[in-house]
């Protein structure tokens, strides 16, 4: 596909893919074309929910510098329209809730809509534009431009410095980051990483009950994710943008365009080659200060 493509969602045996201004479904195994759909603006996000595809697509007007309206798009498996709605804010976020969808949006009106079957509804999240959201079971975390995070389910709140630029949603809590590079948790312990943060999952880690992996400007940091603790820090060349996870698999994309695999057994077979390292330059550098003390005796 020429691109650039914003979102990818699956559904049984097809995957669907927004590119540009359109809306694909293509075949699981071979990537063949099922159909292809021309939304209005940009297509922005695709989600695949109780077997019906949404997806959104905005508008962006290059005199103005901002997005002047979008299109929330509700399609069976066919690909045939069956509704959509014209709304005067971009989505930032699009997610399942309760048999239906919440979408976080900017302004003019901010906060989320909750669209279920045929019918949409306004609701009041703060006052600032949403920026970035998460899903967990029947909640959804939204981020906010001023820094606040809402609950959606509990109707818990957390309150950051800058603006909201990641967060995870768990089934015991939230955590979220910051474009100052907080990250802070609903548990109550706070971090400070160097570099904005882009992207936070609930990863692997050999030593524990997994991690938080923090995809920041200059590389990953782990944290425990009860605690906050820091666990682990790697450097990358280029920025961390995106992230996902499994028990054994975290992944990793840069703005390089490269995607990392990385596994849980081989970072174990890392952190205990470096911790043996560690350990026999700990012996000789203990060995030279013997040897400097008989020689200066």
């Amino acid at each position: 596909m020429s691109g650039p493509l914003s979102d990818i969602d699956f559904g049984e045996d097809r995957v669907y893919v927004a590119e540009s201004s359109k809306l694909h479904c293509l075949e699981n195994r071979g990537g063949e074309i099922v159909w292809s759909m021309e939304l209005e603006g940009s297509s922005d996000y695709v989600i695949v929910n109780d077997g019906v595809i949404w997806a959104t697509s905005s508008v962006y007007e290059i005199e103005i510098g901002d997005y002047t309206e979008s299109t929330i798009w509700k399609f069976n498996s066919s690909g045939e329209v069956e509704k959509f709605w014209n709304i005067d804010e971009r989505c930032w976020f699009l997610g399942p809730y309760n048999e239906g969808l919440i979408l976080g949006l900017g302004r003019p009106r901010c906060g989320a809509l909750r669209v279920l079957d045929d019918l949409i509804e306004h609701l009041e999240v703060g006052g600032s534009p949403v920026t970035c959201g998460a899903g967990f079971d029947n909640r959804i975390i939204l981020g906010q431009s001023d820094g606040r995070v809402a609950d959606i389910g509990n109707g818990s709140e957390m309150m950051g410095d800058s603006p909201t630029s990641a967060v995870l949603a768990m089934d015991d809590g939230a955590i979220a980051g910051f474009e100052d590079g907080r990250v802070i948790s609903s548990d109550g312990w706070s971090h400070n990483s160097r570099g904005g943060i882009a992207s936070l999952s609930l990863g692997p880690y050999p030593r524990g009950e997994g991690a938080v992996w923090i995809c920041l400007d200059g590389g990953v940091t782990l944290l425990n994710k009860s605690t906050g603790d820091n666990l682990l820090e790697l450097g990358h060349e280029s920025k961390l943008w995106k992230s996902d996870a499994n028990e054994r698999l975290i992944v990793l994309g840069d703005a390089d365009g490269i995607i990392h695999f990385v596994e849980v057994n081989v970072l174990s077979r890392r952190l205990s080659a470096d911790s043996e390292n560690f350990e026999d330059d700990a012996r000789k550098n203990e060995m030279m200060d013997k040897l400097r003390e008989l020689r200066s005796v």
